[in-house]
């Protein structure tokens, strides 16, 4: 059991996921409930852990990417590649997620 926590908005969870291609889930994000937001930062706690292997290669695992991969491992049920290994450009991000 990770010895911190992380914190940070249903907002900020759906903008990693859409910076990773990841549109569907994103849109989910922004409809989750509380609840939903406090399993994927436990989930995100674990993550952050440079030990627990994720499955991205040839780049430094960010914030981003873990925010990106606790919710994908809390919706689908298991941690899985992102549908993109780089960021969209954060200018190109929707409206609703503008400034996360």
């Amino acid at each position: 059991m990770p010895n911190f926590s992380v914190r940070f908005s249903k907002s900020q969870v759906a903008a990693s996921l859409w910076d990773y291609g990841e549109d569907a889930v994103a849109a989910r994000a922004l409809e989750m409930s509380d609840d939903d937001l406090a399993g994927i930062q436990k989930i995100a706690a674990w993550y952050h852990d440079p030990s627990y292997s994720l499955p991205l290669t040839r780049q430094q695992i960010t914030n981003n990417h873990v925010v990106a991969f606790a919710a994908l491992t809390y919706f689908e049920g298991e941690v899985r590649a992102l549908a993109r290994t780089r960021r969209r450009a954060q200018k190109a991000r929707p409206r609703e997620l503008q400034g996360r």
